[in-house]
């Protein structure tokens, strides 16, 4: 009697993410066990990464399978000295970015075919952990202003915890200028922040 694929994944999830990523490179009958092992382990938290990048659901749930996609196609290129999940992060951060600026293309042009005023974009999906529904809310409307960029390197760095270090290798730049650029997010969240304060915002 065959397995289904989930449980068959059950039988890789002891394995450390080294083994696992080399039974997905292996020719034989396991690779398909292992990645979906794989996808189990972190597909979780790569959605939640991308939901809050994205601000859309939908979005974020292409994004999730365009990105283990590309992580299928591209495990012979994973370094396996370092986390597997800082790269999974890294890939996914890409195909966010990605996915924003074509919904974006795509919106613009709907809206000028329309004649419509620029559409708002969904800021209800960012979750503050020890904050009031009230400051919530605001920081959700400037996160939402932000572009993913900016999004994305606040997360990695306030959400997922990332040092500057790791943020450097995901982005491809040093530490100091990985700790400059999410400094410089910061400072534009704070000014959307300022300006939602003063009642600036539409």
């Amino acid at each position: 009697m065959s397995m289904t694929p989930a449980e068959a994944a059950q039988g890789c999830d002891a394995l450390p993410d080294r083994e696992l990523v080399a039974l997905c490179l292996d020719a034989g009958q396991r690779k398909d066990e292992a990645f979906a092992a794989l996808y189990a382990r972190y597909a979780d938290r790569v959605f939640g990464f991308l939901i809050k990048v994205t601000y859309d659901r939908v979005l974020a749930e292409e994004a999730l399978q365009e990105t283990f996609l590309r992580v299928y196609r591209s495990l012979d290129r994973f370094d396996a000295k370092r986390p597997l999940l800082g790269w999974l992060f890294q890939i996914a951060r890409y195909v966010a970015i990605d996915a924003y600026r074509v919904e974006a293309k795509v919106k613009r042009l709907e809206e000028q075919r329309a004649g419509e005023a620029a559409v708002a974009s969904d800021a209800g999906l960012v979750e503050g952990h020890a904050v009031q529904v009230e400051r919530r809310a605001l920081v959700e409307d400037a996160m939402g202003a932000l572009n993913p960029e900016d999004r994305s390197l606040l997360l990695l760095r306030h959400v997922q915890e990332l040092t500057f270090r790791e943020i450097g290798e995901l982005t491809q730049c040093s530490a100091r200028t990985a700790q400059n650029r999410v400094k410089a997010a910061a400072c534009r969240l704070q000014d959307e922040l300022c300006a939602r304060r003063a009642g600036g915002v539409a």
